[in-house]
């Protein structure tokens, strides 16, 4: 059978592969009649349920499967022609993410030790890490910042404030944020900090605060984090892990003097998140002093949060449920924005566990090979165990057997096949006969199955009541293995670069490809060099190269797709590892200038103006999105290109339903005023863009009829910029009614 991805994929004037026998089931069984009416004439004509139609519908069966496995020969062909080749199929990659496990009970209940199982369902997953559960669960409070047209409203005036509290006020309000529901995000506080309250995670532990604390003394408390914020022009190289400051509210006199706090560090055993750059989790040694983790219950809830202390508690808390605060911030990053922030949590894969699984005895032959009992082995976890002297001992994985010597205890993983082989006695000492050999631990499984939403995992395996799993952050990063056609799609361009960068092609290709994190549009620049900004670029510096990469995101109004710091820097280290020697490589984001559209026009029928009215949106969107299959020729929008207003006049006209476009108006975001101020496009009719920027649609304001269509609310002339905040003392401002 002709297949329907060929080796060298959609190559200009390719051959068609036919079939070696296209003959199907009618067919044979007619040229058998008729064959039997010419050299057996007396068994012609054939009478409706004669038994000579069961021998010609048999025989007819059995040619068909012949001629179907004879015509599988191309495609055996391909297989051993790709073995040739070494490019071996993408195994599949695990999911991610992280999962609170806490202790149902007042007690400390022991450790969790790494490589536990969790489940969900029928899918397995194992910690990576380990974790002390905790009875403790963490309410994240914001002092979120009052303007002065915020506190009118409320009927008070900073002169008040300033009365009340004797100090200079900058007014805030005590907000909770819940992970997963709210934003957490620094941005608009006071202090750019996220305070921690740490509580007993049922009311009934509060007769036993005490010994709570005690336990508590001096563990690690694992914090998950995981990141929401897209940077926009952060370069992957430099990349380093983001600075988290964690602190920890002590009171020396919490029922005398209330209002001194004293902010300690922590000490930060372990961060697999980067700083929250991506899914991990912080390891955080608390005090050994059980008498420092005490929050003050002395202070007035009116003065709560002046100046350093920590804001009200949420009102839901019954008393004593409130252990201690924590605070975390980042001096880098005032602004700091997250998507999660949970306790009791670890790092979790999207993978089983296999343990001391005998996969036969030796033969003491050259090249002896044992298959593994698990589909998609996670080759590098492979630990394998050779009996002797009736001990097993550990023998060492390699990549290959061209170094070792005839003694050298080594073996060779094939992830394709998921066996285990060993060397001839030449490279590679062979198994001696009837040695037990075991397959000690690896990990198996993976693929998009393990990409889970929240709540999903609940079970741990073979453990107490006295512990529950919480799972409230999605798993991502699933992929499943890779198939023959999807590897036959990608050998055209791995020939052309040979998995090396050389090209600005061979950059682009390479990062669209790269397995480890997806990009949807990758373009790199000769010469480009970015310096500490996109604001002081230079062009033609020799051996500098610079890749734009926008990760997959649906088409939406202020969405542009803006890569994350762990898309910058898997793209970076992924075609680091491909670049000529002496490349100066570049990973960064396109800068995305906002723009704005306004629109008068007339409908053919006025019934559907507003479905008419939404698909002139869409067509707007869809003509400046950045992504395929967006863009004016459905490559995404080009870069450097300028957006002239009658093009997107035009692009409006053609929406069916459209009348008459009467009047456009292009709004845009000059960002090189501080801060940066909306202006309307007028004289050239084009907004021009710089080669490493490109358009970001945030709103589309559309009128029937012939006036002048007003700007988008909050996106013309005239919008007033962001409260910059305030230098002075923070304040409470609580309201009336909760």
């Amino acid at each position: 059978m002709a297949h329907p991805n060929p080796l060298f994929g959609p190559l200009s004037g390719q051959f068609p592969v036919p079939d070696l026998d296209d003959r199907r089931f009618d067919e044979l069984v007619t040229e058998l009649q008729a064959r039997l009416a010419r050299h057996v004439p007396e068994m012609a004509p054939l009478s409706p349920g004669d038994p000579v139609h069961a021998l010609v519908d048999l025989f007819a069966w059995l040619t068909e499967t012949i001629i179907y496995r004879a015509n599988q020969i191309p495609d055996r062909q391909r297989l051993a022609f790709l073995n040739l080749l070494q490019i071996p199929l993408r195994p599949a990659r695990p999911a991610s993410g992280i999962v609170s496990i806490d202790a149902t009970t007042r007690s400390l209940p022991p450790l969790i030790a790494t490589e536990s199982l969790l489940k969900a369902g029928t899918t397995s997953f194992s910690t990576v890490g380990e974790v002390q559960p905790t009875p403790l669960t963490l309410r994240i409070v914001v002092k979120r910042t009052l303007d002065e047209a915020a506190l009118a409203a409320e009927g008070i005036s900073l002169a008040q404030l300033r009365a009340q509290y004797g100090v200079e006020p900058a007014a805030f309000r005590p907000v909770t944020v819940v992970p997963g529901h709210d934003a957490l995000t620094a941005a608009g506080t006071r202090d750019g900090a996220f305070h921690l309250a740490v509580c007993l995670a049922k009311p009934a532990f509060v007769a036993q605060a005490e010994l709570v604390r005690r336990e508590l003394a001096g563990i690690v408390l694992n914090v998950g984090l995981a990141p929401l914020t897209e940077m926009e022009g952060l370069l992957a190289t430099g990349l380093r892990p983001r600075k988290l400051d964690w602190e920890f509210a002590w009171w020396p006199a919490p029922e005398t003097a209330p209002d001194k706090v004293r902010y300690l560090s922590l000490e930060v055993v372990s961060d697999s998140s980067a700083g929250g750059r991506k899914m991990g989790v912080a390891r955080l040694r608390l005090p050994r002093n059980a008498d420092m983790l005490r929050a003050t219950a002395a202070l007035d809830p009116q003065f709560a949060g002046l100046g350093d202390t920590p804001p009200e508690a949420p009102a839901d808390l019954r008393t004593g449920q409130l252990l201690f605060w924590l605070r975390v911030s980042c001096a880098d990053e005032p602004n700091l924005t997250l998507g999660y922030l949970g306790v009791n949590a670890v790092d979790v894969v999207g993978q089983g566990i296999a343990r001391d699984i005998v996969l036969g005895a030796g033969t003491g032959r050259p090249d002896q090979s044992f298959e593994l009992p698990h589909a998609d082995v996670d080759a590098a976890s492979v630990e394998v165990e050779v009996e002797q002297l009736q001990q097993f001992r550990p023998w060492t994985q390699v990549a290959h057997f061209a170094g070792a010597g005839p003694d050298d205890t080594v073996f060779v993983v094939d992830a394709a096949t998921g066996s285990v082989r060993f060397g001839d006695g030449i490279r590679g000492k062979r198994p001696p006969a009837n040695a037990r050999i075991r397959a000690a631990f690896y990990r198996h499984g993976g693929g998009s199955s393990g990409n889970l939403p929240a709540d999903s995992i609940k079970e741990i395996h073979g453990r107490s009541d006295r512990l529950a799993a919480r799972h409230e952050w999605p798993t991502r990063g699933g992929v499943d293995a890779e198939t023959l056609d999807e590897a036959e799609r990608r050998i055209p361009a791995f020939l052309s670069h040979r998995d090396r960068a050389v090209t600005a092609e061979d950059f682009g290709v390479l990062a669209r490809d790269n397995p480890i994190n997806p990009v949807a549009r990758a373009e790199a620049v000769a010469g480009f060099f970015p310096g500490a900004s996109l604001k002081a670029v230079r062009r033609g510096v020799p051996g500098v190269v610079s890749v734009f990469v926008m990760p997959p995101a649906p088409q939406a109004l202020a969405a542009a797709p803006r890569p994350n710091a762990g898309l910058l820097a898997d793209v970076h280290d992924y075609l680091s590892a491909r670049c000529m020697l002496g490349t100066e490589l570049y990973v960064l984001s396109p800068q995305f200038v906002p723009v704005a559209v306004a629109v008068s026009l007339e409908v053919v029928d006025p019934a559907t103006e507003q479905q008419v009215h939404a698909e002139v949106e869409r067509a707007l969107l869809r003509y400046l999105w950045a992504l395929p299959p967006g863009g004016p020729r459905a490559g995404g929008w080009p870069r450097g290109k300028a957006v002239e207003i009658n093009e997107l006049r035009t692009q409006a006209g053609r929406v069916e339903g459209v009348e008459a476009v009467n009047a456009l108006r292009l709004f845009y975001q000059d960002q090189q005023q501080d801060p940066p101020v909306w202006l309307e496009l007028t004289g050239a009719q084009a907004l021009p863009l710089l080669d490493f920027q490109l358009p970001e649609l945030m709103a589309v304001a559309i009128r029937p009829g012939e006036d002048r269509p007003a700007p988008p609310r909050g996106f013309g002339p005239g919008t007033p910029p962001p409260d910059e905040g305030s230098r002075a003392v923070p304040v409470p401002v609580i309201p009336d009614l909760c």
